[in-house]
């Protein structure tokens, strides 16, 4: 039985699906099983996989394209691992990822969920930015009220939680890695590990723009905030940046249905806004922020 299973979906990912593969299988922690979901690609994704040999791979397909949490949900049915750790198809895994969750995850036995700093680069590999918030649990516990501090291609998770939990919420297409971090913060502590672990790709074939998308991204995002603000014990900061957050997703929700030509329910999105937090969304307007903007998170490598 492998102490770890690792989940991966990609969709028609075949430009930068190598380099992420090879990341999994070089790792120095060599006990897991490496569970790839092909949803129904339809480039050279199937043969790129085909080329690989490794007993370690257990490969699914989809008849269909179905939502990353429903691909995830399909691997998460097959895993046997006792941590399940998160790669998306065009990240680049450091070589000592896996053993360094799996020894925080030892050492911190009240952890149920266990993140790393991140690091961003381009199409070419170049160096763009990077993501490191803080380690102490209670702090991030705070952070979940108003953002999402564990990128989701760097978590490790102990599979029995979630198992407990049904796995992903079907009900989110986008946000579904948040959705879960909310309820498994109901349930034990979430931790960092305080290294970078991961490259993250960001590039262009990762976003989507149409504004149907946008509004179903914000959407997800407002409904699993508005339950944010229900977590037991925040403090009056975290709460009061919760709702500054929300009067933002309302803003962005605005946005994207007046470029959709949908004036009136534009209207109604910022008039919640504005009763969430007028000081807040009158600085933003000031300052031009009133367009949608999209996660560079989506499409088709998953």
């Amino acid at each position: 039985m492998p102490r770890v299973s690792v989940l991966m979906s990609v969709l028609n990912g075949e430009a930068f699906l190598r380099p992420a593969v090879d990341s999994v299988l070089g790792q120095t922690f060599r006990d897991f099983e490496f569970i790839v979901i092909d949803n129904a690609s339809t480039d050279g994704t199937a043969a790129i996989l085909d080329s690989y040999l490794d007993e370690r791979m257990v490969r699914l397909r989809n008849d269909e394209v179905r939502s990353l949490t429903q691909s995830l949900n399909r691997g998460l049915a097959v895993a046997r691992g006792e941590f399940v750790a998160r790669q998306d198809a065009d990240d680049v895994l450091r070589p000592s990822r896996l053993a360094r969750q799996v020894e925080y995850l030892e050492s911190h036995p009240d952890v149920l969920l266990a993140a790393t700093h991140v690091r961003f680069i381009d199409q070419h590999d170049k160096v763009i930015g990077d993501f490191k918030p803080g380690t102490d649990p209670a702090d991030l516990y705070e952070k979940l009220a108003y953002s999402n501090p564990f990128y989701h291609s760097t978590i490790m998770f102990r599979r029995a939680a979630i198992d407990a939990l049904g796995g992903y919420d079907t009900r989110f297409a986008f946000a579904q890695d948040l959705a879960l971090w909310l309820k498994l913060a109901r349930r034990g502590r979430l931790g960092m590990v305080e290294e970078v672990l991961v490259d993250v790709r960001e590039h262009t074939g990762r976003a989507t723009y149409h504004p149907a998308i946008a509004q179903i991204r914000h959407r997800e995002s407002i409904t699993i905030f508005e339950t944010a603000q229900l977590l037991p014990g925040l403090s009056r900061r975290a709460r009061r940046l919760g709702r500054d957050n929300l009067a933002r997703l309302h803003c962005l929700l605005a946005g994207a249905l007046l470029a959709s030509g949908e004036v009136a329910p534009a209207l109604l999105e910022l008039a919640r806004g504005l009763y969430l937090a007028p000081l807040f969304c009158l600085r933003r307007a000031l300052a031009g922020r009133y367009r949608t903007v999209l996660p560079a998170r989506s499409g088709p490598a998953e």
